[in-house]
C-alpha cells in the first residue's frame, strides 16, 4: 500500500475516531446529569431516585412479545379514550431512541398507569413498574426529560451523518455550548463572548434567578397567613393570621370592633389547643 493511501486512511480513521468520542461525550442522559451540575445542582437520579433508563427499559421489555398484555392495554386506551399506540423498545445503542420513548410514555401515561394500578403480576420488573406509575412524581420527571433531550439531539444528529463532517464541527460545538448555557445564564453574559472558554458560567451573578422563586407567588401574604388553617401548623400561628383575613375580607368576616377580635381570640385559643381527634371527628 502506497504511502499516500496509508495517510488518508489515517485521516479517514482519525475524523472516526473524533466523531464517535464526541458522540459518547453527548450521550443525552449523561449530560442531562451534566446540565443540572452545571446549575450547582445534584444530579436529578441521586436527588429523585428516578431512573428513567430503567423505567423505559422495564416498559418495553414487559410489553414486547405479549398479546395478551398488549390487548389489555388497549382495553385501558379505550376506557381512557387515548388512542393505542405500540410502547416503545429501548435500544441502548440507538441514543436518539430515548426521546422517542418518553414521548410515547407519556402520550400512554395515563392507560399505562391504570393497567400497572389493576393487573396482578408477580414478576420482580411488574412490581417496580408498579410502585413508578403509584408515584405521582413520575410524570412530572417524564415532562422534565422530555424538555431535556431534545437539547441534545440537533447536535447528536450531525455527528451521526454518514458523510464527513468534521469542518463544520466547531461552530456546531460553539453553539451547542451556548445553548446549553442559555438555559440557566443571563442573556447578557453571553453577548459579551463567543468562545465557550471565555464564557463565566460558574458566576453566581451570572445565573438566571431560580425559576420558583421568580413564578411562584411566596411573598403573597394571603398564602403566608392561610397557613394557619393546616391542623399541623396551627400551634405556631397566631392571631394575627386570622386577623389578617378579617381585614382584608371585611365584607365577608363583619368582625370589627374589640370585642368581637377578642371572641375571635378565644376561639382559636380552642382551635390551637383542641385534641387532634377532635379535629378529626
Amino acid at each position: 500500500m502506497s504511502t499516500l493511501k496509508i495517510k488518508k486512511r489515517r485521516r479517514r480513521l482519525g475524523n472516526l475516531f473524533l466523531m464517535v468520542t464526541l458522540r459518547h461525550s453527548l450521550h443525552p442522559e449523561s449530560n442531562i446529569r451534566k446540565i443540572t451540575e452545571l446549575r450547582g445542582l445534584t444530579t436529578a437520579h441521586i436527588v429523585s431516585g428516578f431512573d428513567l433508563e430503567d423505567m423505559v427499559v422495564d416498559i418495553g421489555y414487559w410489553f414486547k412479545g405479549s398479546t395478551n398484555r398488549k390487548g389489555y392495554l388497549t382495553e385501558f386506551c379505550e376506557l381512557h379514550e387515548a388512542e393505542y399506540m405500540e410502547v416503545l423498545l429501548r435500544i441502548s445503542v440507538r441514543w436518539l431512541s430515548l426521546e422517542c420513548c418518553v414521548t410515547r410514555i407519556l402520550r400512554l401515561y395515563e392507560p399505562l398507569a391504570s393497567y400497572y394500578k389493576s393487573a396482578n403480576e408477580n414478576q420482580a420488573r411488574f412490581k417496580r413498574l408498579v410502585q413508578t406509575f403509584t408515584d405521582p412524581m413520575t410524570e412530572v420527571y417524564l415532562l422534565f426529560f422530555q424538555a431535556t433531550v431534545p437539547t441534545f439531539t440537533s447536535f447528536n444528529l450531525l455527528l451521526q451523518r454518514e458523510q464527513s463532517s468534521i469542518f463544520l464541527l466547531h461552530d456546531e460545538m460553539v453553539k451547542f455550548v451556548r445553548k446549553l448555557c442559555s438555559k440557566f445564564m443571563v442573556p447578557a453574559a453571553l453577548q459579551c463572548h463567543e468562545e465557550p472558554c471565555e464564557i463565566a458560567f460558574e458566576e453566581k451573578a451570572n445565573h438566571l434567578p431560580d425559576y420558583s422563586t421568580r413564578k411562584l407567588p411566596l411573598e403573597e401574604p394571603l398564602i403566608k397567613h392561610a397557613q394557619f388553617v393546616d391542623v399541623r401548623q396551627r400551634a405556631e400561628s397566631d392571631i394575627e393570621d386570622v386577623l389578617y383575613f378579617v381585614e382584608r375580607f371585611p365584607h365577608l368576616l363583619p368582625y370589627h370592633w374589640p370585642e368581637e377580635h377578642d371572641l375571635l381570640g378565644e376561639e382559636f385559643l380552642n382551635y390551637q389547643t383542641m385534641p387532634m381527634i377532635s379535629l378529626q371527628d
